[in-house]
C-alpha cells in the first residue's frame, strides 16, 4: 500500500502515461468509445478501491498542492487558444447555436436538479453546477469550477459517475444520426448557404510550429510562473472578503492566457502539449479518492443525466430548426460542449473533415464560457433551493 507522497504521484502520472500510450497505439473502436481521458478516472477510481493507495497526511498534501498548482497553471495555456478574431470567423448563425447548445444544458440541469432533488443528495446543488462547467466547457471548467465551490471528491462521487456514462452513451448517440442526416435537415429547414465561406476562413488556423523541447519547456516554466502569480493575486484579493480564492485564481489565470492569445505567445508551440498533461494529471488526482463502490448506488444519477441530455438535445433542435442549421452542425455544436475539443474533433472527422476546424472552435467558444456557467448555475440552484 502507498502511504508516501512521492509514490502517489509517480503512481499517478504512470497511470496516465500508460493510458494516452495505449490509446495512441491502438487500432481498436474501444477508445473511441471511451478516451483515454475518461479512462483515466475510472482507473484512478479502481485503484483507490483496491487499496493501492492510503490517504495519509503525505498522500493528501502531495495531492492537494500538485493538484491546486497545476490548475491555474493549465487553464493559462488553454486559455491562450481562445483567439476572439478567429472564433468570430465561424459567423452570427454558428455562434448563436453554440450558445444555444450552452444555455440548453444549463436549463437541463437546473430543471433537472428541481425535479429529481427528492431523488438525490442534498448536495447537488454544487455538485450539478459543477458538472455543468463540464459538460459546456470541457474538464478544465469542472475541475476549475469544482475548486472554486470548494466540492469534495466525496460529494462528486455519483455526479461524477452520470457524467462519464451519460457523455458516453450520448457520443454514441451523436455518431449514429449521420445516416439519418437528410430527415432531420427537412425538419430543420436547414440552408447550408455561406457554410463553405465559413469553412474556407477556418482552413490554416491551426498552429503548423514544431513542438520542440525549448518550446516546451517555455511553455511549463511560463505556466508555472503564472499559477504563482495568479495565486497570490487570487489570495490578495480574496482578502477583502469578495468571492473566495480559487475564484479569482481561475479568473486571473485565464484572462492572463486571453489576453496572450492574439500576441506570438498564443502561437508558439508547446501549450497544447503541456496543458495536455497537466489535465490528465489533475483529472486521475480527482478520481484517486473515488470509491467505484457508489455505482449501484447511483441509478437515480444516470436518470437525472439523460433527463438532462434529453431537455438540451429538444431545446437545441429548437433553436437550429430556428436558425435553419443542419443536423452535421447541430451534433457538432452539441458535442463540443459536453465532450470538449477531442470529442468535437472526433465527430467534425465522422461526419466530414472540412467540419474539424468548426468543431474544434466551437469547443473553444464552451472552454470559455464553461466556468462562468458552472458559476452561474450552482447561483441559481442555490436560490432556487429550500432554506433549512
Amino acid at each position: 500500500m502507498i502511504t508516501q507522497g512521492f509514490d502517489f504521484i509517480a503512481v499517478i502520472i504512470g497511470l496516465c502515461g500508460v493510458l494516452v500510450w495505449l490509446e495512441a497505439r491502438s487500432e481498436s473502436n474501444f477508445f473511441r468509445w471511451f478516451p483515454s481521458i475518461v479512462l483515466v478516472m475510472f482507473a484512478s477510481m479502481a485503484l483507490y478501491t483496491l487499496g493501492i493507495w492510503q490517504f495519509t497526511d503525505e498522500v493528501r498534501q502531495a495531492r492537494e498542492s500538485l493538484r491546486d498548482n497545476l490548475i491555474p497553471a493549465m487553464l493559462f495555456l488553454m486559455s491562450l487558444k481562445f483567439n476572439l478574431v478567429i472564433i468570430r470567423k465561424l459567423g452570427i448563425r454558428l455562434i448563436a447555436l453554440c450558445i444555444a447548445s450552452t444555455l440548453s444544458i444549463m436549463v437541463g440541469f437546473i430543471i433537472t436538479q428541481q425535479l429529481m432533488q427528492g431523488f438525490l443528495g442534498s448536495e447537488t446543488a454544487l455538485t450539478f453546477a459543477t458538472m455543468s462547467a463540464g459538460w459546456t466547457g470541457g474538464t478544465q471548467n469542472f475541475v476549475a469550477v469544482k475548486e472554486a465551490l470548494l466540492v469534495t471528491d466525496e460529494a462528486m462521487t455519483y455526479t461524477l459517475l452520470m457524467g462519464a456514462v451519460c457523455y458516453s452513451i450520448w457520443l454514441v448517440v451523436i455518431l449514429a444520426l449521420k445516416p439519418f442526416k437528410s430527415k432531420f435537415d427537412q425538419f430543420l429547414r436547414a440552408d447550408d448557404n455561406g457554410l463553405e465561406h465559413v469553412v474556407q476562413s477556418l482552413q490554416g488556423q491551426e498552429n503548423s510550429a514544431s513542438v520542440e523541447m525549448p518550446s516546451l519547456l517555455f511553455m511549463l516554466g511560463l505556466s508555472l510562473v503564472v499559477a504563482l502569480i495568479s495565486n497570490h493575486m487570487g489570495a490578495a484579493v480574496a482578502s477583502a472578503g469578495i468571492l473566495n480564492e480559487m475564484i479569482w485564481v481561475i479568473i486571473f489565470s485565464s484572462v492572463l492566457g486571453m489576453a496572450g492569445a492574439p500576441t506570438q505567445l498564443g502561437r508558439t508551440a508547446g501549450s497544447e502539449e503541456v496543458s495536455g498533461i497537466m489535465l490528465y494529471v489533475i483529472v486521475a488526482l480527482i478520481g484517486a479518492e473515488v470509491s467505484l463502490g457508489a455505482i449501484r448506488q447511483a441509478p437515480m444519477y444516470i436518470v437525472s443525466g439523460f433527463i438532462i441530455l434529453t431537455i438540451h438535445g429538444a431545446l437545441l433542435l429548437g433553436v437550429a430548426r430556428l436558425l435553419r442549421m443542419n443536423l452535421l452542425l447541430t451534433g457538432i455544436a452539441s458535442i463540443a460542449n459536453i465532450g470538449s475539443a477531442p470529442s468535437a474533433a472526433v465527430v467534425g472527422a465522422a461526419y466530414g473533415r472540412q467540419l474539424i476546424p468548426i468543431a474544434i472552435i466551437m469547443a473553444l467558444i464552451g472552454s470559455m464560457l464553461g466556468s462562468f456557467v458552472g458559476l452561474t448555475v450552482a447561483e441559481i440552484l442555490l436560490w432556487l433551493s429550500p432554506v433549512v
